[in-house]
């Protein structure tokens, strides 16, 4: 398996920064590459349209309100990967800082190993970017 790990450093309490991110139905609010979100199966699939029109349906698996943390996987997606699993977690830093981590781990299929690095590695920069920027505003 393939693994990514993208990192940030926000200016911001980590409960702050959990408000946003921490809702499974939240990603349109602060990455612009997806256009909607719309919760199934009680809250735990999401089916995403991103900007290009693409389809993305992915399954919770894990959501630990407490440790700022929650882990799900694609049932559907254009990615050229399969097993894809995904975490994002909110650590603090301090009372005022804290660092957002979005990781995955995959098999990527026809594609090289560093072009699905690549791939997941830009997504998750603009979105952590993207995200900074809204709450540091």
């Amino acid at each position: 398996m393939t693994e990514v790990s993208t990192s940030i450093e926000i200016s911001a309490s980590a409960d702050k920064v959990w408000a946003i991110i921490g809702g499974f139905d939240n990603l349109p609010q602060w990455l612009n590459l997806i256009r909607t979100s719309t919760l199934e199966d009680g809250g735990r699939v999401r089916r995403l349209e991103a900007v290009g029109g693409a389809l993305i349906v992915e399954r919770l698996l894990s959501f630990d309100e407490a440790e700022r943390r929650f882990s799900y996987s694609h049932l559907e997606a254009p990615d050229p990967v399969t097993d894809y699993v995904s975490e994002m977690r909110v650590s603090p830093l301090d009372e005022g800082r804290c660092t957002v981590v979005w990781a995955c781990r995959f098999t990527p299929v026809s594609v090289s190993e560093a072009e699905a690095i690549a791939h997941f590695d830009g997504i998750y920069s603009v979105g952590l970017h993207a995200l900074k920027a809204l709450v540091e505003g």
